[in-house]
């Protein structure tokens, strides 16, 4: 981003900050002032005066401070949080993978022609043993919800806050190795806020599975009822919940949290929504668009305008392959959890290359990932394009993974979420 552009928008800022009431007392003023900073500043704020401290690690604050995010009132940009991996292969043939994270600010000028941006590498360093996954698996309030090599983990990117999560109830420690011995294995995971008991919660599947050989071969696989679980910060601990759902159903994405639902992208005869009300604890079943013409299918959801919504794009059969050259993106309308009312929203494409679309950013503009693992913010309406440099730069980056991020000071290690304010 231009230094121009910041010194507008830091003028804009104090603009707002210095129309503050008259009538309100020192304090009240300063804690105004303060709920429009970002996390960085801040953190480095709460070492200036004890009077600080304490107001911004009062709840009622952070309920401000995120409230202020949520509406984005003093920002013109967008944030995304970027996550990605390489696996170098060293001389001796042994390997470890190594993960990435940036933060990404985008924005355009008043005309909407150019695009800005800057990029905020991130330094987090989990406990990981060589060949540890790192996989995001839901978002909610300036917190991500993450799956580390065997652990649940709840991260703040902003505030450098991480919290790993007690071992879960129902996931067995080892794989078995007799015959008819019950395996368990991790299938999804969301996580968000539960504005009835103003509290924070993770929800975990569990797939389990029996089998009826020693050799344990796919073929001699029986499928078991699945179970699920709920992690309540307020208590520190996961409770068995009840879940009814095909034995055969396959979660294969990250959790979207929207008012105080969860919702996955999973199949088992079709492809379908999977929600949860973190309020009563219920899962539920939702339909997807029945579309006419053959050839299309639907795959991962995000959020659009406060709704949820799906990719749809054509299936090449021969090779079992995924096109992405004619895109269309649907939405689901008066979005509750339970009911299933779909719009298109817009068809996207053709396009030249097999592009692999990581988020909607506005309207019109698409984060992607090109062939040659190139980051690229396209415009749906102009057709125009911008790379978007990442370093660092290495060969054969994978597993990206991107969602839109709102900047908080929410505690991942005093989440109490007993604040006067329900977030989105």
């Amino acid at each position: 981003m231009s230094q121009v552009r910041k010194s507008e928008t830091l003028k804009d800022r104090v603009t707002e900050m210095t129309q503050v009431r008259e009538s309100e007392t020192p304090e009240v003023r300063v804690a105004e002032i303060l709920s429009r900073l970002p996390p960085k500043s801040l953190m480095r704020f709460k070492c200036i005066r004890k009077s600080w401290c304490t107001a911004i690690n009062n709840p009622s604050f952070t309920a401000k401070h995120l409230s202020n995010s949520v509406d984005n009132k003093f920002s013109s940009s967008t944030c995304i949080l970027l996550h990605r991996s390489h696996m170098p292969v060293f001389p001796d043939r042994s390997w470890k993978r190594e993960y990435f994270w940036s933060m990404i600010n985008l924005s355009h000028d008043s005309d909407e022609h150019n695009l800005y941006y800057d990029v905020e590498d991130l330094n987090i360093q989990f406990p990981l043993e060589d060949h540890d996954l790192v996989s995001v698996h839901g978002y909610c309030n300036g917190i991500v919800c993450l799956i580390v090599g065997k652990h649940a983990v709840l991260y703040n990117p902003a505030t450098r806050e991480l919290k790993q999560l007690p071992d879960s109830c129902l996931l067995l420690p080892s794989p078995p190795k007799g015959k008819f011995e019950l395996e368990s294995s991790f299938q999804g995971m969301g996580f968000g806020y539960d504005s009835k008991a103003k509290e924070y919660k993770v929800v975990k599947i569990i797939e389990n599975c029996e089998y009826s050989d020693y050799e344990r071969t796919f073929s001699h696989r029986i499928a078991l009822p699945h179970t699920a679980e709920v992690y309540v910060t307020t208590t520190n601990s996961w409770r068995v919940i009840k879940i009814e759902i095909s034995s055969d159903t396959y979660n294969c994405s990250c959790s979207v949290y929207l008012k105080g639902f969860c919702y996955w992208f999973a199949s088992d005869d079709e492809e379908y929504i999977l929600s949860f009300d973190l309020g009563d604890e219920i899962f539920h079943r939702i339909q997807l668009p029945r579309r006419k013409e053959s050839g299309f299918l639907f795959y991962d959801l995000f959020l659009f305008n406060e709704s949820i919504a799906s990719f749809c794009s054509h299936y090449d059969k021969s090779d079992n392959s995924r096109i992405l050259e004619i895109l269309e993106i649907w939405v689901m309308d008066d979005c509750d959890g339970v009911k299933s009312s779909w719009t298109k929203l817009q068809t996207l494409g053709p396009f030249k290359d097999n592009e692999n679309l990581l988020t909607f950013w506005k309207s019109d503009e698409l984060l992607m990932v090109t062939s040659d693992n190139r980051v690229i913010s396209y415009n749906s309406s102009t057709g125009n394009l911008k790379y978007i440099h990442i370093p660092p730069i290495i060969n054969k980056i994978t597993g990206f993974e991107a969602l839109i991020y709102v900047e908080s000071i929410v505690s991942v290690k005093r989440v109490e979420g007993k604040v006067p304010f329900s977030p989105i």
